[in-house]
């Protein structure tokens, strides 16, 4: 019986957790959670509501491999079209040798769907895209930004991610990020997203940008009805126009024989659009103020847009390739993980869009939150 594939009725999600459980990853988040694999895969605004946006390849009403889609509406300098991230891509052991692979792919990889992006590749498989003419893209830089408080907190935190290294290399490395901060007047700022937003607001950024829409039905979905998460929205207001920031509190903890333990805590902000220099500095002190207020010792950022980190650079962010040995920050929070983690990704698109790269200039406006990257381990 030769196979066949097809896209997952939304009754299906037992048979797919039972093959991400054995064949992509054991106890994996979308294993242990429903809620948050029908966030991910039944978003009915972009897809057909008896389907999951999850493709997935049989022989004999087995299921032999899959591949999870998220759609998504793609800007590129305001005009719109059709995109979709890839996840969760794989075959089973004894179906590799065949063409179940390139076929799972074509799924998605279809004339509507511009571009094809896969956020947060192994880098042992990047090959395999470049094979399919696929684009392997640089890491997405990341930045951080170190409260000059908590430098001994930091430090401690990097002597328990790597207990085998010296005590001043955790001490060097702390003292180059935690930089001088300005003293901001306390700024009032919005807890919503503004009902202006698709008004006055969005139509801006979307003719400068380049990336996933954010509009006001985007970020509803994406952060106000996540079903894990908790993110928090700061608004502040110039003129008609209305900056933007989203960012989530993170507990960091360690893992113990007894189980994970309370470490500390960090900020993880993933959506940062001001309006202005002076609405941005605004914005970093009203996060500043959040942080401090909810005990976290800084906060951390992975972007390409060129502009946004050349701005947050300018109010305290540190990248983290500016130094040697910024990789060891760690990126896994829970539990704590110290062997950094730096986000490779594939794209597949058309030639007519501009390429994304670490570069100053780049107009891709592409944070952590994209795909599914910011979610629990």
């Amino acid at each position: 019986m030769p196979v066949t594939f097809r896209f997952a009725s939304a009754g299906e999600y037992r048979q797919i957790s039972r093959f991400l459980d054995e064949f992509w990853a054991k106890n994996h988040i979308y294993v242990r959670s429903q809620p948050l694999f029908d966030w991910t895969f039944h978003r009915t605004s972009h897809w057909p509501a008896d389907q999951y946006s999850f493709a997935v390849s049989e022989d004999g009403g087995e299921l032999t491999g899959i591949l999870g889609g998220i759609p998504f509406t793609f800007n590129n300098f305001g005009k719109t079209s059709r995109g979709v991230w890839i996840v969760n891509y794989v075959v089973r052991p004894d179906h590799r040798k065949g063409a179940a692979a390139l076929q799972l792919l074509s799924t998605f990889r279809r004339p509507e769907f511009d571009p094809v992006i896969a956020f947060g590749i192994n880098p042992a498989t990047s090959a395999i895209y470049r094979v399919l003419r696929g684009r392997v893209l640089p890491e997405i830089p990341r930045s951080l930004l170190l409260l000059p408080e908590a430098r001994d907190r930091f430090v401690q935190l990097l002597k328990t991610a790597y207990p085998d290294s010296a005590g001043s290399d955790a001490e060097d490395l702390t003292e180059f990020f935690a930089r001088p901060m300005q003293n901001h007047k306390e700024v009032s700022a919005s807890a919503a997203i503004p009902s202006t937003w698709d008004e006055c607001d969005w139509p801006s950024i979307a003719s400068v940008t380049v990336g996933a829409a954010r509009d006001s039905e985007f970020l509803a979905w994406r952060y106000q009805r996540h079903p894990r998460f908790e993110y928090r929205f700061l608004v502040v207001p110039e003129g008609r126009r209305n900056g933007l920031l989203v960012w989530r509190l993170e507990t960091i903890r360690k893992q113990t024989p007894e189980g994970r333990e309370d470490v500390d805590r960090i900020g993880r902000l993933v959506e940062f659009l001001p309006t202005s220099e002076s609405n941005a500095e605004q914005l970093i002190a009203a996060l500043v103020q959040e942080l401090r207020v909810n005990g976290a010792l800084g906060a951390d950022y992975y972007g390409f847009h060129g502009p946004i980190r050349r701005s947050l650079c300018g109010l305290g962010f540190v990248p983290a390739a500016s130094h040697p040995d910024g990789n060891k920050i760690p990126t896994r929070f829970q539990p704590l993980d110290g062997k950094g983690g730096g986000i490779l990704s594939a794209m597949f698109f058309s030639a007519a869009l501009p390429e994304c790269t670490d570069a100053v200039d780049c107009p891709w406006y592409w944070t952590k939150s994209d795909s599914d990257q910011d979610r629990p381990n």
